[in-house]
């Protein structure tokens, strides 16, 4: 209070206090006057005063530790209006008191973060990235759960587990037949869409959403209320670090070292326009609790590794590496519209843009194959934080020059400014606000002909390292 006067004083105003005051212009006597009158009711707030339940209450949990009302017992069970005739004790108290040593103040700022049952499943979505694998991991350790995957990890996370000497989880499946094909809690983190949920997961049994992504019109539906902790921050491993510090969990260093590189591997080591400050905040708790002294260098070697296979990838791992599917409403016909955005996020973009022909392809069959309506590749620099479009058809070229104002480029691709490299901020929100402006595809095939075309793909085989999955092109 002394503080807020002394700064009050020296401007010769007297900001709004949030107490319902209305704010006027105090002379340097007036607040004087006011800092005498705030004392006054400070002291006011004796012990045995409370002329209402709302006053018993904070004499129970804003006293002193050890400190007991000498009328608290004299006032138990004698319901009184909060508000009654007699006189009133104003609701204040010194702040070494209230926000120090308080029971109430230990209640509200303790662990109101989700509170997930023991035992329950951690799963994150299908084609599992860093953080989705990371979040699971660390939401087990602090709920005393299991964390499970909901597929192949990709070369980034290999190298993150290997690191930190975490091992990977089991799939999904896999922990669902050890329980003898029933998990009876189950929740998800890092998704919240049905298209994005684990084979083999019973919507039934999901009790919690732990997420960063916005609810869309594919988004789960439960038959009950269930746990929700949805915050718009960087990953879903900067919300459950910040509930590991919200519930004084004690925290690993594997699973610090997890949750670091979930961030980093997720706003683009704090240069995408997804990260807040949360994430640098809890880049900087995570960062020594884990022991890591150079982040960047962690960053360095995870994109590397990141880097590493793209090469060698076959062009149908490269379209299903991490590709996300969302249902969305055409606004023209009132109808669902099924959308894939895949992303390949690299330092040497190259790699990938000499096969956009190929890719492109790919992008056909797998609209055949998944039954959606639109498909993209974007292939994110996260160097230099540029971005390129890779389109199969003309419906997709025309939704995307149109959402990002771009032009197609001389090997066919789009490119983005630089900055735009998020799927969830920068390329699902453009493409949704033109779908609503009434735009429509003009290109509908019926389904006769689409399951022709399906049924005329080239079967999808072990590549010849047997280890990723190709197209089998030999001649019949």
């Amino acid at each position: 209070a002394k503080e807020g006067v002394g700064a009050a004083a020296g401007t010769g105003e007297a900001a709004a206090t949030g107490n319902g005051l209305e704010a006027k212009t105090l002379s340097a006597a007036d607040l004087i006057k006011l800092e005498e009158v705030t004392s006054e009711l400070a002291k006011d707030t004796v012990h045995g005063r409370g002329s209402s339940e709302l006053h018993n209450l904070y004499d129970e949990y804003c006293a002193p530790e050890g400190v007991v009302s000498p009328k608290k017992k004299a006032s138990e069970g004698k319901r009184r209006s909060f508000f009654s005739k007699g006189a009133r004790r104003s609701f204040i108290a010194e702040s070494q008191v209230l926000y120090s040593s308080s029971k109430l103040t230990k209640k509200l700022t303790g662990p109101w973060s989700v509170i997930i049952p023991k035992g329950t499943v951690f799963i994150g979505h299908k084609i599992p990235d860093t953080d989705a694998i990371c979040s699971a991991i660390a939401a087990a350790e602090l709920f005393h759960g299991t964390p499970a995957r909901a597929g192949t990890i990709n070369t980034e996370t290999e190298y993150v587990l290997k690191r930190f000497g975490v091992s990977q989880p089991e799939l999904f499946t896999d922990v669902l037949s050890s329980h003898g094909g029933e998990i009876e809690n189950i929740c998800l983190v890092d998704h919240n869409q049905i298209s994005q949920v684990s084979d083999g997961v019973d919507l039934k049994k999901i009790i919690g959403v732990i997420d960063h992504h916005a609810f869309q019109s594919g988004t789960i539906c439960t038959p009950f209320p269930i746990y929700t902790d949805i915050r718009p921050w960087g990953s879903a491993c900067t919300i459950i670090a910040h509930a590991f510090i919200q519930h004084r969990h004690e925290l690993s260093k594997s699973s610090a070292g997890l949750m670091l590189a979930g961030i980093i591997s997720d706003t683009l080591s704090l240069c995408s326009p997804t990260t807040t400050e949360f994430d640098h905040l809890m880049v900087t708790f995570l960062s020594y609790a884990a022991g890591i002294q150079d982040v960047d260098e962690l960053a360095k070697e995870m994109f590397k590794a990141k880097s590493k296979q793209l090469e060698s990838m076959t062009t149908y791992s490269l379209i299903r590496g991490d590709i996300k599917k969302f249902v969305t409403v055409n606004a023209a016909t009132d109808s669902s519209l099924k959308m894939a955005i895949g992303v390949v996020e690299c330092t040497n973009p190259a790699v990938v843009l000499s096969r956009t022909g190929e890719l492109a392809e790919e992008l056909k069959a797998f609209k055949l194959e998944e039954d959606v309506d639109l498909a993209y590749l974007i292939v994110v620099d996260i160097v230099a934080l540029f971005s390129e479009i890779i389109c199969p058809e003309a419906d997709e070229v025309d939704l995307a020059c149109q959402a990002f104002q771009g032009t197609v480029s001389e090997n066919g691709t789009i490119k983005l400014e630089k900055g735009r490299v998020s799927r969830k901020l920068d390329f699902m929100p453009n493409l949704v606000k033109v779908l609503e402006k009434g735009w429509h595809k003009k290109t509908v095939e019926d389904k006769v002909t689409r399951r022709t075309k399906r049924d005329s793909l080239a079967r999808v085989v072990l590549s010849t390292d047997g280890q990723t999955l190709a197209r089998d092109l030999t001649p019949a």
